[in-house]
């Protein structure tokens, strides 16, 4: 099978022009927001609509209509129709550009001299100059998340956090460092890969104590694929430090003191009671 990126909009093309607008909001370039990961599902359920079971003889054309993107932009596009065809071409007039087929393929390793895509999705997310690179947008969608984080000495990962409906695994690529866990603190290094499976009780937290830098590779499986129009896969993440947790997933968003949470125990007890519940957790009887 064929696809075909084009500028026009030709009868029964696939409108991935009207979604970028809609989900990037009419910027030419990618940017690493959530507008990133709407288009990507977007794209990847139309894309499967049409294509179908993967059928490397087929002789079929799918054209997709594109709207004017830079580099990186159209550099991340293709990387997605890749996964469905191995022949990916943009129409330039009436003459078709060479294959610009992408391998699913992305060295972990190499943070100094990445292009395209994986340029625009790197940030940095501390003022020690640590970096993230999320791999999603370029490695298709589903239940699993990866990025790759490289710490400089004296930084860390995310805040110490726990999961109530995500698997997360941390694999050390480089370096050396020190793990948090539940009170604990243990020694790791090159080579390690450290288990954080789904639970309040297990919350981690990854240093760069150690005087060397820390590259590591984050991956989260979540229990249900993360769609636009899924409505259970929901998580609730736990920041012990902070006695604060974040509801996260599709259709809602908020955060919250921990203590303000309370146990199925409280709600059995006060079912009956004509309460309402105030900001601050506590109970006042209802009139």
């Amino acid at each position: 099978m064929r696809i075909v990126l084009d500028r026009k909009t030709p009868k029964s093309a696939i409108r991935a022009d009207r979604a970028w607008r809609f989900f990037i909001q009419h910027k030419f370039s990618p940017e690493l927001d959530e507008g990133l990961w709407g288009f990507a599902n977007w794209f990847w359920r139309e894309l499967s609509k049409e294509a179908g079971p993967l059928n490397r003889d087929s002789k079929r054309t799918l054209t997709v209509s594109i709207p004017a993107l830079d580099p990186a932009a159209r550099d991340f596009v293709v990387r997605l129709a890749s996964f469905w065809a191995t022949d990916v071409r943009e129409r330039k007039g009436r003459s078709l550009s060479p294959n610009l087929w992408r391998a699913p393929v992305v060295n972990t390793l190499n943070d100094r001299s990445r292009t395209g895509a994986e340029k625009v999705l790197v940030r940095e997310f501390d003022t020690d100059g640590s970096t993230e690179l999320n791999l999603m947008p370029i490695l298709g969608t589903g239940r699993a998340f990866f990025s790759v984080q490289v710490m400089e000495v004296g930084g860390e990962t995310a805040r110490m956090h726990s999961h109530s409906a995500v698997d997360e695994y941390y694999l050390i690529l480089d370096g050396k460092g020190t793990l948090r866990f539940n009170g604990k603190r243990i020694k790791v290094e090159k080579g390690d890969l450290i288990a954080k499976p789904t639970g309040p009780d297990a919350a981690t937290h990854l240093l760069a104590d150690r005087g060397e830098r820390l590259r590591i590779l984050d991956m989260e499986i979540w229990h249900e694929r993360f769609t636009g129009s899924s409505t259970t896969s929901k998580d609730l993440v736990h920041w012990p430090d902070y006695a604060e947790a974040q509801l996260r997933g599709p259709g809602w968003g908020a955060l919250l003191p921990a203590d303000s949470m309370m146990t199925t125990t409280d709600l059995a007890r006060h079912w009956s009671d004509r309460y309402r519940r105030t900001k601050d957790g506590k109970r006042v009887r209802r009139r």
